[in-house]
């Protein structure tokens, strides 16, 4: 049985590992706050696309990782992928922001044992040990968010983004944050961004719209570094008739975009109920799982998996190991 897998779950579900990340925070008596706001220090939650995974590794639940629609506009990000204000709507739903990621694994660095030649200390030969989990986590994710954001949303992704923001990491004193486990995957860091952003408190994604909730809050923040990487197979944005549905919940929504959310609601409990998108005929081989919240409370998980959500012209090869 293999020690790494993900689970497909809710933003519910990733909760609270959020809370432990260090992604902005709701602050302190904010002037757009109302009683239907998050709390104040509580993560400020989740829009647009977004597909969320649970790490269990050794069968504990370590962390969690999510994919979402990516910014909308950041200048080295674009020069990266070739993305131009000609084309940004046609394209920009093919790259998948990796949102969160928080791995909370850890073990004695005082317990690490290593070969008499290794002076540099490169190779822990400690069994209990996995110095490359996160990097592992990172790549096990990245060939599989492909093939549920194709299901769930209709577009096929063409790249990656993320956001880093260099700072002391507290749980490794001396330590900081500089994205190197985006590195050692091979992704490609293209600057860093220009410490201005637009917030949707109390607005969702209807700011700036005629009967809207108001305008989004400008808003200056720490620069971050940004890292890319081209899914295989990709060196050129790839153009979608992509349809949101945002709008479905408010007064602007139209029947089409109502029945488009419905499908997307409905996609997603499939994914939420099976054990992964492709065909696989043992469970123990499957990396990427499905269960839904009240199977894994009342421990109902060795009936037969429900198979075939993948679509059936999909390019992506299904459920890879690593």
């Amino acid at each position: 049985m293999n020690d790494l897998r993900l689970e497909f779950c809710s933003s519910r579900d990733v909760a609270e590992f959020e809370t432990r990340h260090y992604v902005a925070k709701m602050p302190e008596n904010y002037f757009r706050a109302t009683q239907h706001s998050k709390p104040a220090g509580k993560p400020r939650g989740h829009h647009g696309q977004q597909v969320h995974f649970l790490i269990w590794y050794k069968g504990k639940n370590v962390g969690a990782i999510s994919g979402g629609s990516s910014v909308y506009g950041t200048k080295v990000r674009d020069t990266f992928f070739g993305i131009s204000k000609n084309n940004r709507e046609q394209t920009l739903n093919g790259v998948i922001d990796n949102t969160l990621f928080r791995l909370e694994y850890s073990f004695d660095r005082n317990a690490c044992v290593y070969g008499e030649e290794d002076t540099k200390k490169r190779k822990c030969l400690n069994p209990d040990h996995n110095h490359n989990l996160a990097t592992q986590v990172l790549a096990l994710w990245r060939r599989n968010v492909v093939e549920y954001w194709e299901f769930l949303y209709g577009v096929k992704p063409f790249g990656f983004e993320t956001f880093v923001e260099q700072a002391d990491i507290p749980e490794r004193p001396g330590k900081q944050r500089l994205g190197r486990m985006y590195l050692a995957d091979n992704w490609t860091f293209v600057g860093e961004t220009q410490g201005s952003t637009k917030n949707h408190i109390n607005v969702d994604l209807t700011g700036g719209r005629d009967g809207g909730k108001g305008s989004f809050a400008r808003e200056r923040v720490k620069p971050k570094l940004v890292f890319c990487k081209w899914i295989k197979g990709f060196n050129e944005p790839q153009y979608h008739e992509y349809k949101s549905s945002w709008k479905a919940s408010t007064k602007e929504g139209t029947p089409e975009e109502k029945a488009i959310a419905k499908a997307v609601r409905s996609r997603r409990k499939k994914c939420m109920a099976t054990s992964c998108l492709g065909e696989v005929a043992d469970r123990d081989e499957c990396r990427v799982q499905g269960l839904s919240r009240d199977r894994r409370k009342n421990g109902t998980i060795n009936e037969p998996w429900t198979k075939g959500f993948a679509r059936p012209d999909s390019t992506y090869t299904q459920m890879e190991a690593l």
